[in-house]
């Protein structure tokens, strides 16, 4: 079977507002390194963390692993770090997690680029009639866009 490489997930680059993203701790903001773009800014604060979260209907493609893509660029305070966990899971009909990959990343230091990201994520099991990407930022201050999610031949 063919793996279209189609994104799931709509406005991971936050051109039309935040919508259909949700989460806490979370606004749209001008790209700092592009005229013209947007990004989402996610900060934490102790014990307070930020969250983004879109979730999206099936059908998935079968035998087609997916690949979760974004980029981040870290606007953290020196005396902090930053750490934020990436999660795709797959859900079924009622909402109940069925399968998940977490991915754990602690972006480089202050710096003036974006950095790119990824994770593979295994071919969705049966029963599976969402999928949801989540992220945790759970320390830092961070600016994220262009998240995708797309089928890619195993």
């Amino acid at each position: 079977m063919a793996c279209s490489g189609k994104n799931l997930l709509k406005n991971g680059g936050f051109t039309r507002g935040i919508a259909p993203w949700t989460g806490t701790r979370i606004r749209r903001m001008k790209n700092l390194l592009r005229p013209g773009d947007y990004s989402l800014y996610m900060s934490a604060m102790p014990k307070l963390p930020a969250a983004l979260k879109q979730t999206v209907s099936g059908p998935f493609e079968r035998g087609c692993a997916y690949y979760l893509y974004f980029r981040l660029l870290n606007v953290t305070p020196p005396s902090n770090r930053a750490e934020i966990y990436a999660t795709v899971a797959y859900l079924d009909k009622n909402r109940r997690i069925i399968n998940s990959t977490p991915l754990l990343v602690r972006p480089p230091r202050r710096t003036k680029s974006w950095y790119p990201y990824f994770s593979i994520v295994p071919t969705p099991p049966r029963g599976t009639a969402m999928l949801s990407v989540v992220f945790l930022l759970a320390s830092g201050t961070l600016f994220v866009d262009y998240i995708s999610i797309a089928s890619h031949k195993v």
